[in-house]
């Protein structure tokens, strides 16, 4: 009976679901390449133009903040020609022209046109004015903007940008080629469909609930293909019984490849849920960021003029953000061509924390009684890893004895943390060792990486596709059944 409920579990679920597999594992393999377009942030940054020296100090600008407020994020760029302030305070946003004799720039079709020749030298051929997302766009946060003018240029790469009419920020920018890479690649995979996409709790729910119950298809795939290879060598000693291609093929394929098919089924899911509690606890929440706000220092505190930087960067510096590493205060500037420094306020020396500074963070957050031992990694490890190299070594790494047994990555050059303990390390390996093989012995050797994960999805591909076939076949037989049934009662 448990057997006969594994063959109908599969060739049910197999017959609605093999195409969505194939179409995750030929995504897949254009994903290695290719993802979701996007106006990133160096592109962003690269518009930028160089700041001067002549803007005002941090205690002009608080006098010209209402008497309430504070300064929690302060950051100044300079971009069409006029240099801006951009200041946080609680929960409000104010952004203040350098010269206080100047106004803002009204957001208006001149200004927008502005930005798009920034973007793109190309004659515009049309300009659209979106009030509803469409495939490049299907985040329902965007919909603020609205409405959305989406420019198109007449140009070789095709090149689209879209801009909002309330900020005139640029919010997406594709050319053709990375229009047609994502349709058979990150939009099947991600289901970045607009209609669902545009509904995150929907989408979320919808991805989880595909990948598990595509869980359970594989699961019983394999059940049921261990249980005919062995039923099949006791009666006939062979360990595959089909005669009939896409079914020998389908089996063969599928014990081959099926416990990785369901991998990727499972890590999918995991890659939107967390690990259940009664799987693995978190002891305690440490409180890092609300520890590093609690000591943020004064912008109008800080030891070295920002001013005195531009100078400094020979008038390349093009944005300065306020910062700081658990009261060490920095800044965090962009020069020409998007290159990114973090600066020690202190020095003026880019930031280079050492061992205990790195230390002295941690116990901060844990408390002066934690255990905790630091070491300086200078190659990657099970868990501060990346296969582009993209991640800066050497990186501090700060271990604290507690039941969580939290861990944190200090990088010395910018002061980025980041942060493990056994919960995470646990969605680790469900989601990202799983679904992108991050394994250090495959990641420190790309062709070998590349390998491995092309003949992983070819072989995804090859049992998807003959349950393609195998369901196609099921559902022409269905059919024909019904046929002769009605045939016969008449």
């Amino acid at each position: 009976m448990f057997s006969r409920i594994m063959f109908t579990i599969h060739r049910v679920l197999g017959t609605l679901l093999s195409v969505l597999f194939l179409m995750w594992f030929v995504s897949g393999i254009v994903m290695i390449y290719h993802g979701f377009p996007s106006a990133d942030r160096d592109e962003k940054a690269a518009k930028l133009e160089p700041l001067g020296t002549d803007l005002p100090s941090v205690d002009e600008l608080v006098r010209r903040l209402p008497d309430t407020c504070t300064i929690d994020e302060l950051s100044v760029s300079r971009y069409l020609g006029q240099a801006v302030y951009e200041i946080r305070s609680g929960k409000e946003t104010f952004r203040l022209p350098a010269d206080s004799a100047e106004q803002l720039p009204v957001i208006d079709g001149a200004y927008i046109a502005r930005v798009a020749a920034l973007w793109c030298s190309a004659p515009v051929s049309r300009i659209d004015s979106l009030h509803a997302l469409d495939q490049w766009i299907p985040f329902g946060r965007l919909k603020e903007e609205f409405p959305i003018y989406k420019f198109h240029f007449a140009d070789h790469d095709g090149t689209e940008l879209y801009i909002s009419s309330r900020s005139g920020e640029v919010l997406q920018y594709t050319t053709r080629s990375e229009r047609l890479w994502a349709w058979v690649g990150a939009v099947p995979h991600w289901v970045y469909f607009t209609l669902l996409r545009q509904d995150r709790e929907l989408w979320i729910k919808t991805v989880i609930w595909l990948s598990g119950i595509g869980s359970i298809m594989v699961i019983a795939g394999l059940y049921v293909g261990i249980y005919v290879s062995v039923k099949s060598r006791r009666r006939k000693k062979k360990w595959f019984p089909y005669k009939k291609k896409w079914y020998y093929w389908h089996h063969v394929t599928g014990i081959v490849f099926g416990l990785f098919a369901l991998t990727w089924a499972f890590s999918g899911m995991m890659s939107l849920a967390d690990p259940p509690e009664w799987l693995v606890k978190e002891h305690q929440k440490y409180p890092v960021r609300e520890t590093m706000d609690s000591v943020a220092p004064s912008p109008a505190a800080y030891p070295f003029d920002y001013k005195d930087l531009i100078s400094q960067y020979d008038g390349r510096v093009t944005e300065i953000r306020w910062s700081h590493f658990f009261g060490l205060p920095t800044y965090e500037i962009v020069l020409s061509g998007a290159e990114r420094l973090t600066i020690d306020a202190m020095t003026a020396q880019p930031l280079a924390l050492t061992e205990a500074q790195a230390t002295e963070a941690v116990r901060r957050i844990h408390g002066d009684d934690a255990v905790i031992r630091t070491e300086q990694l200078n190659e990657y490890d099970t868990y501060y890893l990346d296969r582009k190299r993209r991640l800066e070594l050497p990186v501090w790494k700060v271990s604290v004895e507690n039941e969580d047994r939290s861990c944190y990555y200090i990088t010395p050059s910018d002061g980025r943390l980041r942060e493990y303990n056994t919960r995470r390390r646990t969605r680790f390996w469900m989601y990202s060792a799983l679904h992108a093989l991050r394994f250090k012995f495959l990641t420190e050797h790309p062709v070998l990486w590349t390998t491995v994960m092309w003949t992983l999805l070819l072989g995804g591909v090859f049992v998807s596709l003959s349950g393609v076939v195998l369901g196609v076949k099921y559902i022409v037989r269905l059919f024909r059944r019904k046929a002769k049934h009605t045939v016969g009662h008449k």
